[in-house]
């Protein structure tokens, strides 16, 4: 009997519907054969072959995990035993107990495309990625330690001593997971092992690596950032940033393609739009269909400049409900819930 399912069925039931067939040999075909591969080294090579070309704009549409962004409350990195952790799941419940990596896993239902970006980034940064997470939902973790009523947050605890939280309806949305595998590969020790959370939508300071303990509690628990004045609902808005060309970039005369990445967090991009002009007015932009719901998107302009001189290109997104990004100066302040400003880069037009 053949068990093995085809490319279509496999992209519809990780939630990538029918894209994706009629891209060649790309992230899309590494995501098939990772499926059936029979070593984990073989899942994560594999993984890694997520550079793709989108209308002339090459880019890697899964960020490596030696390339994705790293930030920590603390300089010390946990090192923590996969057969000594525990995870505790305690406060308002009727029955609080503690689970094993290997009991973890064990329950897995959940494998997606996540962008995760830092609060603090600024217009343009790099503390943005998009990894492929397997794991298990948060709701399937709580369900177990039968929920008292009257609860309005969960907490994470880090071994590190970080925590923060999310509202408990939320960390009963089958969108929450706690993670132990990133792009077929254990977590890394850098970005959590050997679990973390992962809060699609939401910065990653919600997103707490390291986890140890979860309490479900009744009042308005902040955590470390939110304390220093930081969002506490820390939701991401729609935001684009141009990755080619970069700014100072001397241009030849003729044909040139723009191209970047735009995410809207909760709502997903609808429009990426590129202005030529420093603004005054705007074209549209081609789109990618995103890996997931959760993924960011990339896009391409297809740019043919009239004249030699010096330009500046701006980009900016609309969500799904209808929010333009807004605009705002490149030193736009990112305290205290991300920054607010549109991307730009001022490149020279020359003939060769």
């Amino acid at each position: 009997m053949n068990n093995r399912i085809s490319r279509r069925e496999l992209f519809k039931g990780i939630g990538l519907g029918t894209i994706g067939l009629g891209f060649g040999v790309s992230v899309f075909d590494s995501i098939y054969q990772y499926a059936y591969a029979t070593t984990e080294e073989e899942k994560h090579a594999l993984l890694m072959k997520g550079t793709v070309n989108f209308m002339g704009f090459t880019a890697k549409e899964i960020t490596p995990n030696n390339e994705f962004y790293i930030t920590s409350y603390s300089s010390k990195v946990p090192d923590v035993s996969p057969a000594a952790f525990r995870l505790r799941v305690e406060g308002l419940v009727e029955k609080p107990y503690t689970l094993s990596l290997s009991e973890i896993e064990a329950m897995k239902d959940k494998t997606e495309f996540v962008t995760l970006e830092c609060i603090g980034n600024p217009v343009g940064g790099d503390a943005i990625g998009n990894a492929l997470w397997d794991g298990v939902t948060l709701r399937k973790i709580i369900e177990k330690a039968i929920p008292r009523p009257g609860i309005s947050k969960t907490v994470f605890y880090a071994e590190d001593g970080y925590s923060d939280s999310i509202p408990y309806q939320l960390s009963l949305s089958e969108d929450v997971f706690l993670a132990f595998r990133m792009n077929g590969a254990a977590l890394p020790k850098e970005h959590g092992h050997p679990l973390r959370a992962i809060v699609p939508g939401i910065y990653g300071m919600k997103n707490v690596k390291w986890l140890s303990k979860i309490e479900l509690v009744n009042f308005d628990y902040k955590g470390y950032w939110e304390r220093k004045g930081w969002s506490d609902e820390a939701v991401m808005p729609i935001r684009s940033q141009i990755l080619m060309p970069m700014s100072g970039k001397e241009i030849p005369f003729g044909n040139y393609v723009i191209g970047g990445i735009a995410f809207a967090g909760r709502f997903g991009v609808s429009k990426v739009q590129v202005s030529l002009d420093d603004g005054d007015t705007w074209k549209d932009a081609q789109m990618k269909e995103p890996l997931s719901k959760w993924s960011w998107v990339l896009w391409s302009y297809d740019w043919n400049p009239s004249k030699e001189g010096k330009y500046t290109i701006k980009v900016r997104g609309t969500d799904k409900s209808g929010k333009i990004q807004e605009s705002g100066s490149l030193f736009a302040r990112t305290f205290p819930d991300g920054d607010k400003g549109i991307h730009s880069v001022d490149v020279r037009v020359t003939k060769e």
